[in-house]
Order: C-alpha cells, then structure tokens, then sequence
C-alpha cells in the first residue's frame, strides 16, 4: 500500500474516533426531549435528500439519471434505514424527570453500537466499492443516493419512534 492509501483510510478513523468518543458521552447523559421540535431535524434531512435526488445531471456525470432498477435500489436502503432507525429510537431511554416533569432522554450502548456499526459499514463499503466498482460494474452514483436515502429514513424514522414513544410516556403520568 502506498502512503496515500494509507492516509485515505487512517485519516477517517483518526477523524471519527475523537467524534465518537464526544458523541458517547453526550448520549450517556440524560438531555432533555422536546417533542414538539422532533419534526425539524427528520424535515430537513428529507428536504436535502429530495434535492440530491432530483438534482438534474451534471456534465462530468451524466450516469446520474435513475431508471426503474435504481429506484428499487433506493427503496431497500429506505426499507434498511427506516428498520435501523426504528430499532435505534426505541434503543433510546425515555423517561419524565422527577422534579419537574419534562421528558428526557438517555442513549443507551445499544444506540451507541447501531451507530458504530453503521460508520464501520459505511467505511468498508467505500473502501470495497472503490476497489471492486468497475469489476462489478456498480454505479458509484447509485450508491452514494442510497447511502444519502438510508440515512434520511433512519434519522427520520429515529424521531418518529421518539415522538411516539415519548407521547405515551406523558399520556402514562
């Protein structure tokens, strides 16, 4: 392996391990869960999702146009990202706090490991993908559009499991 290479993927890890260590302990701690402003985050990853997917071809790229095939691509890694982010919301601790009664909220190790598990996925498939592409004849485009799409719903699907969850938390007290 060249230096360059090496760097392509240490530099990543050296970036997202710092992140992730800041990352777990702010999701060990309770924070407080305001329902009514769950729906701004999931709105906004699915405004930038519409725009990246409906994005006309550029020049350099004019693969970018999606037939019947990639659409069904794209619906599995939304079907893959809503599971995952259902599970991962309701991996999230919910519970009213005792002294004044707002809801608050605690990632758990299980939130922290989907998460984990998902920048490790994300990492290999790039690495894999960027090596095995041509071979395999894969649309990089394609699979960065999934990626974007998988990522959306999960986030989105997170929130909604949340919002839920916390309503009939406080409909329960």
């Amino acid at each position: 392996m060249t230096q360059q290479q090496l760097l392509q993927i240490f530099l990543p890890i050296l970036i997202i391990l710092p992140v992730l260590y800041f990352r777990m302990r702010r999701m060990s701690r309770a924070r407080p869960l305001k329902l009514d402003r769950m729906w701004v985050q999931p709105a906004i990853f699915l405004v930038i999702t519409a725009l990246a997917l409906l994005a006309p071809p550029s020049p350099n790229h004019p693969e970018r146009v999606l037939v019947a095939l990639d659409f069904a691509w794209l619906g599995l890694a939304g079907v893959l990202g809503a599971v995952a982010g259902w599970q991962w919301g309701r991996t999230m601790a919910i519970d009213v706090h005792p002294e004044d009664g707002t809801l608050m909220v605690k990632g758990g190790q299980a939130a922290m490991m989907v998460l984990v598990v998902l920048i490790l996925f994300r990492l290999g498939l790039r690495e894999g993908l960027s090596v095995e592409a041509k071979a395999w004849h894969i649309n990089m485009l394609l699979v960065s559009d999934a990626s974007v799409v998988f990522s959306a719903l999960l986030f989105t699907l997170r929130s909604v499991e949340m919002y839920l969850r916390g309503r009939r938390v406080i409909a329960a007290t």
